[in-house]
């Protein structure tokens, strides 16, 4: 996948989940000059490595979850120009809607979270992250 999108020149998107050190070594080995896309970001404690690195961290409705405070210190700490918001639909729905299933729409809950933890408006919130993934996807 790495190779993958150094040739085609799109972003490699990552969910890592209970391989943190071994995709983080991954990364840092082979992906330079890669956009890297922390998906359904969930790796607090590397959250400075991802921005030294130049990696976006997108995150999901669990940053919303009460017992989330590290992912929360996390998400105040990703520079703007690396951060993303999404809902990994249909898992993780954000609080105010946990225990349903969740749907693409529910992101606002996710971002109102965000741009609270950020001191900033949803509507500044919501700019930055549509700037990203303008530059990022393409769009």
């Amino acid at each position: 996948q790495i190779d993958l999108a150094r040739r085609t020149s799109l972003p490699l998107v990552i969910h890592t989940r209970a391989a943190e050190e071994e995709t983080f070594a991954m990364l840092a080995a082979q992906a330079e000059g890669v956009t890297v896309v922390m998906h359904c970001f969930s790796a607090p404690n590397r959250v400075e490595e991802c921005a030294e690195r130049g990696w976006l961290c997108s995150f999901a409705g669990n940053v919303t979850y009460p017992r989330a405070e590290d992912l929360r210190a996390a998400a105040r700490l990703v520079p703007d120009d690396l951060l993303l918001v999404e809902t990994d639909s249909p898992f993780l729905a954000p609080q105010p809607v946990r225990g349903r299933s969740n749907e693409p729409a529910n992101v606002v809950h996710t971002a109102e979270r965000l741009a609270e933890l950020r001191g900033v408006s949803y509507a500044e919130l919501e700019r930055t992250v549509e700037e990203n993934a303008r530059r990022v996807f393409g769009w």
